[in-house]
């Protein structure tokens, strides 16, 4: 296959970025401008506002932009590309690469940069929260908003709020939500997890009347992909091609479930999946008595109600020849 060619890219680079090195930054450099007449370079700072500058990139003649980071600097260049139809190059230079694990994008240089010189241009979902907020990865409703800050500062060594953690899950209490969805329930209810065999005679526990289901718990979480936080994941059958949600209701956790959940999402070493509803939908409301937090990918948005909607095919990402069908 011939090694693709563009005009111009611009790459976006954040040197804070865990794997950024100044010997992997020269090799970045130097295999994007074997692909183009002009590379512009934008050096990531927290200074930089990036969602805009992203926008202004691909709306402004670049074929190609391309971000070198971890998961936030991704998530920001990508909220500035939603729906300009410019393709996004992600190279994967983090801790954890989430979107990229689901893209099948190799965290090593070279591989990844193969997928910007012969990779193919692909349409993903993007999920939108509130009509404000554009999530990539999961979104989260419930003591998992709560807890998933505090997962960040115990990844970042901040080891001394684990037992912060440890209070919110003792005195945790599962609440009351209402869910309206764009469809009727018996349409959203899925009995099994995608691609697995039903349970049989499954009995629902929870309310539902046409468009709303009424249950209590935990958390829930609204999967765009399979993966958040550590690569933890989150929904596992989750497609970023189908224009649907997945969304996992976990409930009737115990304070020791709640706390291996929090292990999970702070440390990535072990993929709980503890009983829950699932349901999908392209969107739905989130509703009850007393505020629960909310997450997009990690950054807090505030409380319920909240409303969540997929904007199907709106970013356009390379990936590799062979992904006909993504995570």
């Amino acid at each position: 296959m011939d090694t693709r060619h563009y005009a111009r890219i611009s790459f976006f680079v954040n040197p804070a970025s865990g794997n950024v090195e100044p010997k992997s930054r020269e090799l970045l450099e130097n295999r994007l401008r074997a692909l183009t007449d002009s590379l512009e370079v934008h050096e990531v700072t927290p200074a930089t506002q990036l969602v805009a500058e992203a926008k202004a990139a691909a709306e402004g003649g670049a074929e190609l932009v391309v971000v070198a980071g971890g998961d936030g600097t991704i998530r920001e260049v990508a909220s500035g590309m939603v729906k300009t139809g410019v393709p996004l190059g992600i190279l994967p230079l983090g801790t954890f690469n989430n979107l990229a694990l689901s893209l099948g994008i190799p965290r090593e240089i070279d591989g990844a940069c193969e997928i910007l010189e012969r990779g193919h241009a692909r349409k993903i979902d993007v999920g939108l929260a509130n009509e404000r907020h554009f999530f990539f990865e999961a979104a989260g409703v419930g003591v998992d908003a709560e807890l998933f800050p505090i997962g960040e500062l115990v990844k970042q060594g901040r080891f001394t709020m684990i037992f912060r953690a440890i209070r919110l899950a003792l005195n945790h209490r599962q609440a009351a939500v209402l869910l309206r969805f764009d469809r009727p329930v018996s349409d959203a209810y899925q009995s099994s997890l995608r691609g697995s065999s039903p349970v049989r005679h499954r009995r629902r526990r929870f309310r539902s009347r046409r468009h709303r289901a009424r249950l209590r718990c935990s958390f829930l979480a609204v999967a765009n992909g399979p993966y958040y936080g550590t690569n933890f994941a989150i929904c596992p059958t989750a497609k970023l091609d189908d224009g649907l949600f997945t969304i996992g209701v976990f409930r009737d956790f115990s304070k020791r479930e709640l706390a291996t959940h929090f292990w999970s999402i702070s440390r990535g070493r072990y993929h709980y999946h503890p009983k829950m509803e699932l349901f999908e939908a392209e969107s739905f409301e989130v509703s009850a008595r007393r505020a629960l937090f909310v997450h997009v990918d990690g950054l807090p948005i505030g409380a319920t109600p909240v409303r969540f909607r997929v904007l199907h095919e709106a970013l356009t990402v390379m990936v590799k020849p062979s992904n006909s069908h993504l995570i």
